[in-house]
């Protein structure tokens, strides 16, 4: 790009997405997906559950949050800042500690001794927290308008909770355990909620702007519009949807245990691809329309 371009084209945001951006993306990513495993389980009582979404909170997600930042050393000091004020990466750093602690101790004494219900709400709360964070983060930004919007905090609450319970889902059918109509209830109600919000937002975001309407155009039919059929719309929903309507006619146990695992993966990566088109197709509006 010439140094005059960004005044008269949509310019894309780079920091996120691209080089060492890719580590911020990967970031939100693991860890709304570890709180959200770890949400839901603690709900349901799956200790396999727990243990899983708050290691991959932990290493997988706050691993590549310390990367991101480029000195994991000196991170600590945002922690004894007053950015927590006015930054959302910085109360995010809070929820995912909170998170962390509590989680672990929830853990322990549900492993070795007795649930005390006060860890217990302190955990499932900053992991709510630790869900919602990222899309206040991105919120935040005004002069993205792909980003600049309310419901993208609800989106990803949602994209959380939905990969939560299908890793619960998951964990349970790794044990052998069969009888979960009822994890697998609530992943057909954030499914069919995450699908609703998807189609919303991005109907909302052609409205909020030129910019917010060029970023969707790049997403639907440009850069990402491959990315966003074959693996969000094709494999991340609509296979999903298809095994669930096959539970609700045949029931849960006529369905192979390959298929379930197969939409379980699916729609993680649907949700791990629609947040890369969110990031990769998010434009500065132009000082100058041409």
């Amino acid at each position: 790009m010439r140094p005059y371009e960004w005044m008269i084209e949509y310019t894309a945001q780079t920091e996120w997405i691209e080089g060492k951006g890719i580590l911020a993306w990967l970031a939100f990513f693991f860890v709304e997906l570890g709180a959200g495993t770890f949400l839901i389980s603690s709900l349901f009582g799956s200790s396999l559950g727990m243990v899983m979404g708050w290691l991959i909170c932990a290493l997988l997600g706050g691993g590549l949050h310390l990367l991101y930042l480029g000195h994991p050393l000196r991170s600590w000091r945002i922690l004894i800042s007053t950015g927590w004020k006015t930054s959302w990466i910085s109360r995010g750093l809070y929820f995912v500690g909170f998170f962390l602690v509590f989680g672990a101790i929830h853990v322990a004494l549900n492993r070795f001794s007795a649930p005390v219900v006060g860890f217990w709400v302190a955990a499932d709360l900053f992991a709510f927290l630790t869900i919602v964070y990222g899309g206040f983060a991105m919120n935040y930004v005004r002069d993205i308008e792909l980003w600049n919007s309310g419901l993208l905090p609800v989106l990803f609450a949602v994209a959380g909770l939905w990969g939560g319970a299908g890793l619960t889902l998951f964990s349970a059918l790794v044990s052998g355990i069969r009888s979960i109509s009822d994890v697998e209830h609530w992943v057909r109600i954030f499914l069919v909620s995450y699908v609703l919000l998807v189609v919303i937002y991005l109907l909302s975001a052609t409205y909020r702007g030129l910019a917010g309407k060029y970023s969707v155009k790049e997403i639907v039919g440009g850069r990402c519009s491959l990315l966003f059929w074959i693996m969000v719309m094709g494999l991340g929903l609509c296979f999903p949807l298809g095994v669930t309507l096959w539970i609700l006619i045949a029931g849960f146990a006529a369905v192979p245990l390959g298929l379930l695992y197969a939409s379980i993966m699916f729609e993680l990566l649907g949700d791990l691809t629609l947040r890369y088109c969110i990031f990769k197709c998010s434009f500065y509006r132009p000082l100058v329309e041409m």
